[in-house]
């Protein structure tokens, strides 16, 4: 007993075990995934911390309290059911809005769960409030509410959702909206406009319709909040999940921090069924897998046998993630199961292809094991992660709808036999290890930092001080502008009656 209350007070040193508040609402997997991964790093250092989620955690560590949003998470998957997410398409122009409201929606929905409405009404005091940022910022209030400093997490890299609010540069040269599916290092003159003009939008969009929208909603919950404008920019850190083997490099101000690869963990041993099967794969396995939202059972029949067909001409094993217990002409080749262990199958020496939806998760822990990627991207932010890791020459990607079984046999034969992917993969996979302290220390010494530094203010950028002219130097512009056309209207003045005078002198000498 002695020995472990040494150990725990061991971890916690500097930052005291400090209290911890989570909101990770977001009712989906892989949310949930980062959401756990990163309290329980924080909790296994000896913190206390309390996880507002979604979805229960089994076996979590004692200092890990969670607050269960019941019922949410089955409510989304029942509006999953009526979507056929393989087959219709978002035109960008509605995007903005739609993610506004759906995900205010998911934000009223928290509010309104008696369990998160008694820890509001606890009194509990926390050090630090995390969230996650994905068009939610009356969560922001959370920690105006319990008077801590705020750190958020962003699911990808800089973007529209974060960078206004840290006063980070994201020109649209080369910063790529998160609605188009562009990539930063190769836009074309026709996508850096429309780029460009996408980014205006989606800049007015945020401004003149998301923000007054949650500002209303927030207002309905908790009357005396301060309006959202007023808290919104109140944020000591954000953690990305990025990183520069996986993403294109982007500017960061000092309160932005890459995390890309936290939620990664060493191989475990695998079932002893699915070792032997994978061991005696004399030609090599392939893991198909779509992720945790999309769902292989969904996808459109004619599809479906399209895939089978290419894999009954493969001498390879395919592992393929399947929701439902029985999958019709399936090939002897082909292993379905509901659950593959992920990381631990890509870890195996004989993966030679990982078939994926492109989720930026999947694609680090492809890339941390060195497997090249056929990707099949659904929605755009997966068709960005596919493009980047196409240009980087580890995968080939065809968007899901587009998929057309000549294109689809031609790449598969390509990955497999051209060794220039495997390489590639595993020289990004090098680019992924090497960093001066692991991406979960870096979680944990971040948290902590602004935790000892009181918010660490010293962080803030003096851009977000700045009213809008001022950051885009428009009363620069329009002195130096002033100036310029008073002097060349001087000049010209001068001129006119230089000139005048000079006539009039030559007609009176005349």
């Amino acid at each position: 007993m002695l020995l472990l209350c040494t150990l725990f007070f061991a971890f916690c040193t500097s930052t005291e075990c400090a209290k911890i508040l989570g909101i990770f609402h977001i009712p989906g997997r892989s949310h949930h995934q980062a959401g756990s991964t990163l309290m329980k790093i924080l909790a296994e250092k000896g913190h206390d911390v309390t996880i507002v989620a979604t979805i229960p955690e089994t076996n979590p560590p004692k200092n890990y309290k969670q607050v269960l949003l019941t019922g949410i998470y089955d409510k989304m998957q029942e509006d999953f059911k009526k979507e056929n997410f393989f087959e219709t398409e978002m035109p960008p122009l509605i995007a903005p809005i739609f993610f506004g409201m759906k995900m205010t929606s998911m934000v009223e929905d928290t509010f309104n769960h008696t369990n998160f409405q008694k820890l509001m009404k606890s009194g509990e005091k926390f050090d630090v409030v995390i969230m996650e940022e994905f068009n939610a910022a009356p969560i922001k209030y959370v920690a105006h509410h319990f008077k801590a400093p705020l750190v958020v997490y962003n699911a990808i890299d800089a973007n529209e959702w974060v960078n206004p609010y840290q006063g980070n540069p994201d020109s649209p040269a080369y910063a790529t909206n998160f609605y188009l599916p562009y990539t930063s290092s190769n836009m074309s003159f026709y996508q850096r406009t429309m780029n460009s003009l996408f980014y205006v939008y989606a800049n007015l969009v945020r401004v003149f319709f998301t923000i007054p929208y949650q500002n209303r909603m927030l207002h309905n919950y908790y009357p005396d909040a301060p309006h959202l404008n007023d808290m919104i920019y109140n944020v000591s850190l954000v953690l990305l999940n990025a990183d520069p083997s996986v993403h294109d490099p982007l500017p960061k101000v000092p309160s932005m921090i890459n995390i890309g690869g936290f939620h990664l963990k060493k191989p475990k041993a695998l079932p002893k069924d699915l070792q032997e099967l994978m061991d005696n794969a004399d030609e090599g396995v392939i893991y198909f897998s779509m992720g945790s939202n999309l769902k292989s059972k969904d996808i459109p029949i004619e599809k479906r046998k399209l895939l089978l067909r290419s894999f009954s001409k493969l001498k390879q094993t395919v592992l393929w993630k399947f929701e439902d217990d029985d999958l019709p002409d399936k090939p002897n080749n082909v292993i379905t199961r509901k659950w593959f262990p992920q990381n631990d199958v890509l870890a195996h020496k004989n993966v030679k292809l990982f078939i994926t939806h492109g989720g930026i998760f999947s694609i680090l822990e492809a890339v941390y094991h060195g497997v090249p990627l056929l990707a099949l991207p659904v929605w755009v932010e997966q068709q960005i992660n596919s493009k980047k890791a196409s240009n980087d020459e580890y995968a080939k990607y065809i968007p899901f709808k587009k998929l057309e079984e000549e294109i689809f046999m031609s790449y598969l034969k390509e990955l497999l036999r051209d060794p220039k992917y495997k390489e590639n993969a595993e020289r990004r996979s090098r680019i992924l290890r090497e960093k001066p302290i692991p991406a979960a220390e870096a979680v944990n010494y971040w948290v902590e930092y602004v935790i000892r530094h009181k918010g660490a203010p010293h962080l803030r950028v003096a851009a977000l001080d700045l009213a809008w002219y001022q950051y885009l130097l428009l009363d620069v512009a329009a002195v130096v502008i002033g100036l310029l056309v008073a002097f060349i209207y001087a000049v010209n003045y001068c001129s006119s009656i230089l000139f005048r005078k000079r006539v009039h002198k030559k007609q009176k000498n005349s």
